[in-house]
């Protein structure tokens, strides 16, 4: 069940960078200041766009008061809904969820004189949910991991405190948070549609928004180049946590520490006319691996049920991405932000141990990007994104062998999985983004539900997200 936890909260990761050293100076990674892949907590997945704040909001007075102060308030709403009209295990289900994000940004120097700290605070609330049971009804990597599963009401999702120094080059940061935060940020349109089953489970950085007890450093070596390392804390049972514990609370899991390093380049188009995103990172997780096949005595544990399974101490990978705008209708030449334009992305991650307890092997994407192709709306975008993720050796076995102890005979997808989407982000004010996909699936496996008995199908799986950022429509958060 903790296989299933994946909660993309909608959406759009568009591309980021410090802003040039000769133009304003390094950008910080507090939310005054950064560009949108730079975000700071769950508002890492969350739309943002880059529509200008309207001047004459209800609580545009009181805003401009707290961020004088230092203080910058948080509060969101996002529904996501999600159908499998004829992909899947079961067939014709949906899943319904309704997010609430409170919290904000404290920036120290302002409110107790201490430069460059900043403290950071998000509690998640999940009032209501309608079918948690959705991803194992879907089943697969690419259509049914996605399928957030959030069984606890109240989670804290973020709290650190950040030190900057150095002129803002160095940050230093350590508290509750989600590694994926600051690390492999989705390349994407609808990063819904791409979530990375390997980080999540094999590395162990979780779903977000699940926080675990962590600490990095990053250091802009130049304005568009930053190194980062950091390690976290991983609970493998993060569904059933609240994100308070000092420990494994009543969670059951088992606890496990992750440490990851990644070199990352972004620019955006305060930068260059045609902006770029490359990120390489690493990964080792010290986490105790329960093989996916073999039991301690070199027996399939389909068959050999009696047998404790066969474990191996640590798993280790890496995360390669890029993305890079290579059109735009003005030929480059223009001064607009949001030009009409087109961008290129793939990523590619890969686990090098055949052990590993979350069994997939081997996860890509690609994609394009179109930007603003209708200057009536300049901040809509629209996306075609390809997916492949590719099981280990090892998981396929035990997934023929359970398929077929289930009294499903042969087994017949294959190792791997393929997924083709469309998607699209509406920005209706500087407020609130609708993000509707669309994905048909091919080769979709039982990896979330193997003793089902049931042959998988391939076919269309749909979604809508619905996100409001109350902060700004009220006028007490405008960055824009």
């Amino acid at each position: 069940m903790t296989q299933r936890a994946a909660v993309g909260c909608a959406l759009m990761i568009t591309l980021a960078g410090p802003v040039m050293a000769d133009e304003q100076g390094p950008v910080a990674d507090t939310m005054a200041t950064e560009y949108p892949n730079q975000k700071i907590g769950p508002r890492v997945l969350n739309v943002e766009p880059s529509a200008p704040a309207a001047s004459d909001k209800l609580l545009a007075e009181q805003g401009r008061w707290l961020n004088e102060q230092g203080i910058s308030p948080h509060l969101s709403m996002t529904e996501i809904y999600l159908r499998n009209p004829s992909a899947g295990l079961s067939t014709g289900n949906h899943e319904a969820l309704t997010l609430f994000a409170l919290g904000g940004d404290f920036d120290l120097d302002k409110l107790v004189g201490i430069p460059g700290g900043t403290l950071h605070f998000e509690q998640l609330y999940v009032p209501w949910t309608s079918n948690l049971a959705y991803g194992s009804q879907v089943g697969d990597v690419i259509a049914g991991k996605p399928g957030p599963y959030i069984p606890r009401v109240s989670h804290l999702s973020l709290f650190t405190y950040e030190q900057k120094l150095l002129d803002d080059t160095l940050a230093i940061e350590v508290g509750k948070s989600n590694a994926g935060n600051y690390f492999a940020l989705p390349l994407c349109n609808v990063p819904l549609g791409c979530v990375n089953a390997i980080l999540q489970d094999t590395a162990g950085i979780n779903p977000p928004p699940y926080a675990n007890w962590g600490a990095r450093i990053g250091y802009d070596l130049t304005p568009a180049l930053r190194a980062q390392a950091g390690a976290w804390r991983s609970n493998n049972a993060y569904p059933f946590t609240n994100g308070w514990e000092r420990t494994t609370g009543d969670s059951g899991g088992t606890l496990s520490t992750l440490y990851l390093a990644n070199l990352a380049y972004r620019t955006d188009y305060h930068m260059e006319a045609y902006p770029q995103t490359y990120e390489l990172l690493g990964f080792h997780n010290n986490g105790e691996q329960t093989d996916p096949y073999y039991t301690v005595n070199g027996t399939s544990k389909v068959r050999d049920s009696s047998a404790a399974a066969r474990t191996s101490k640590g798993v280790s990978g890496f995360y390669v991405g890029a993305k890079k705008t290579f059109w735009r209708r003005d030929g480059g030449k223009g001064s607009d932000l949001n030009p009409t334009a087109l961008a290129a992305y793939a990523s590619l991650t890969h686990t090098v141990d055949q052990d590993t307890a979350n069994g997939v092997g081997t996860q890509g994407n690609a994609g394009l990007i179109l930007s603003a192709p209708f200057r009536s709306r300049p901040f809509d975008s629209y996306s075609v994104n390809l997916n492949w993720a590719q099981l280990t050796e090892r998981e396929q076995r035990f997934l023929e062998e359970a398929h077929a102890a289930s009294g499903g005979g042969d087994y017949r997808p294959g190792r791997n999985e393929y997924g083709l989407s469309v998607d699209a982000n509406f920005v209706l004010t500087d407020s609130i983004v609708v993000s509707p996909f669309l994905l048909r699936t091919w080769g979709a496996s039982t990896w979330l539900n193997p003793y089902t008995g049931i042959s998988p199908r391939d076919g269309y799986a749909a979604g809508l997200l619905f996100h409001i950022q109350f902060d700004e429509l009220l006028g007490l958060n405008s960055h824009h």
